[in-house]
């Protein structure tokens, strides 16, 4: 963690820059804290915390712990005559703000949106061990839930064995509410397991993803119960197709819009572009959905593959009315291309 300090500090624009985000102070010093701020100038770190964390973050933070309030804040910038403050503008309130320059008015405010994005964006080996174990647990899951499919079984209970049984072998929590449809409900990208009971002849669409050491697993597969649909099998079968001509683009150097189009082109190519409806995937580790993004003209784009980076491939095609389909795995880019981390 000390590592990951230091490599925050050098990116530090200003004279100073303050941490907020929860997700961020736990990528920063390996402690799940609700309220904190990590302060930190490039040659100085301090974690202020309240009275509920003080003990253990003074035994287990990797840098210096103080009381939190916002004299002690002022005072460090005070004391470090810090004159640019960098702040997450998505995470620091305007109240603390305000605070602060009332306390030390010569301090000049930087925004800067997802402060740690680039940091967090590269997995390091630590985090990539803890993702494989995220994403196989999520895919044993996955299987034992599909293993249940009968007839009259309705979604939310699905929903409930993915849950139980990846909390019986390990998993902290879900990294989101678990998708899980049935015949027309799959058409919806972001449905959320209901009371709907299972019949024959039905596509099941199975979105789900298990927390294993702070890092989240995401994958979906689709299974059709009984006779399938043929519209929906040749969906299915396209929309594979476009996550292999992704995937197959994925190495180091190459832009993200890259690995978008390549899915967007098979798509096109099959004269169904207009029913794939959200970006091709997202990047994953101590929160769902990370930087970068992969979809073409969102910012993101133009963001070229460095090896660690962690993102899911998820293309789907969706017909309202009769269903949907969607096939996500999470994959690595290594030195030499790509690795899959959830897989049959």
């Amino acid at each position: 963690m000390k590592e990951r300090i230091a490599q925050f500090q050098k990116r530090i624009r200003g004279d100073a820059a303050i941490i907020e985000n929860p997700t961020d102070l736990l990528y920063l010093t390996g402690m799940h804290l609700s309220r904190g701020v990590l302060a930190a100038t490039k040659n100085e770190a301090v974690l202020y915390v309240d009275g509920r964390y003080f003990a253990k973050a003074s035994k287990e933070a990797p840098c210096d712990v103080k009381l939190l309030d916002t004299e002690a804040l002022a005072r460090f910038l005070r004391e470090a005559k810090v004159e640019k403050l960098e702040y997450d503008s998505a995470q620091t309130s305007c109240d603390r703000l305000f605070a602060l320059q009332k306390e030390s008015e010569q301090v000049e405010l930087i925004p800067k949106s997802r402060i740690l994005k680039l940091e967090r964006g590269v997995k390091d080996l630590e985090e990539i061990s803890a993702l494989k174990r995220a994403a196989a647990l999520t895919w044993r899951g996955c299987q034992h839930a599909a293993s249940l499919l009968k007839e009259g079984i309705t979604e939310e209970e699905i929903a409930f064995e993915f849950e139980y049984y990846v909390r019986k072998h390990g998993a902290s929590g879900l990294s989101f509410e678990p998708i899980v449809a049935f015949g027309e409900n799959s058409a919806y990208p972001h449905y959320r397991a209901g009371k709907a009971k299972l019949q024959n002849d039905q596509i099941v669409l199975i979105d789900v993803g298990a927390i294993v050491d702070s890092y989240r697993g995401d994958l979906t597969r689709v299974h059709f119960f009984g006779k399938p649909h043929p519209e929906l099998q040749k969906m299915l079968e396209i929309t594979q197709a476009a996550q292999r001509a992704a995937i197959e683009t994925i190495r180091p150097g190459v832009k993200l819009e890259e690995v978008d189009r390549a899915a967007r082109d098979v798509f096109r190519n099959e004269g169904v572009e207009s029913l794939f409806v959200h970006g091709l995937g997202h990047g994953i580790g101590l929160e769902t959905h990370e930087f970068p993004s992969l979809k073409t003209g969102n910012g993101d784009g133009e963001l070229s593959l460095e090896p660690g980076t962690v993102f899911t491939v998820e293309p789907g095609l969706y017909r309202p009315g009769l269903g949907g389909v969607r096939w996500e795995d999470m994959v690595c880019v290594t030195d030499k291309g790509v690795e899959i981390l959830t897989h049959d």
